[in-house]
């Protein structure tokens, strides 16, 4: 029996190793902006966001932080978006985007529920190129 623990314990590690290296990482998606930004970027970008996902909920210029609230998205779907400051050694003033996604789920016993939030790389894309079009004009 005591050849079997160490065996079973490096069994575990393994299996808790390999499903820790399926789960990457969410990271931001940045916005190319190849200027410098406009002094009304912030505006701009409020402008952009809610044109593109609804009523801006949280505004804070000092931070340069934009979001939206939470609105349908077919199918059973809800998004929000967030645009904010994301610096680098090479660019303090660098800018990201997020976009959430979170579908309604109905298991087979009890009430449908919301899914955690995900990130929607193609969105994200989608929305940076959007502002950097209205951040370079």
């Amino acid at each position: 029996m005591a050849v079997r623990e160490p065996s079973r314990r490096l069994v575990l590690l393994l299996a808790a190793g390999a499903a820790a290296c399926a789960v990457r990482p969410y990271s931001p998606c940045p916005i190319d902006v190849p200027t410098a930004l406009p002094p009304e970027a912030f505006d701009l970008c409020r402008q952009v966001l809610a044109e593109a996902y609804g009523p801006v909920l949280v505004a804070d210029e000092r931070a340069f932080l934009l979001q939206t609230g939470w609105v349908p998205s077919p199918p059973a779907a809800e998004r929000r978006a967030a645009v904010f400051r994301d610096p680098t050694p090479a660019n303090p003033d660098a800018l990201a985007v997020v976009v959430e996604v979170r579908r309604i789920t109905e298991p087979l016993l009890g009430l449908p529920q919301w899914t955690a939030p995900r990130g929607d790389a193609e969105a994200e894309r989608d929305l940076a190129a959007s502002l950097v079009t209205a951040l370079t004009r």
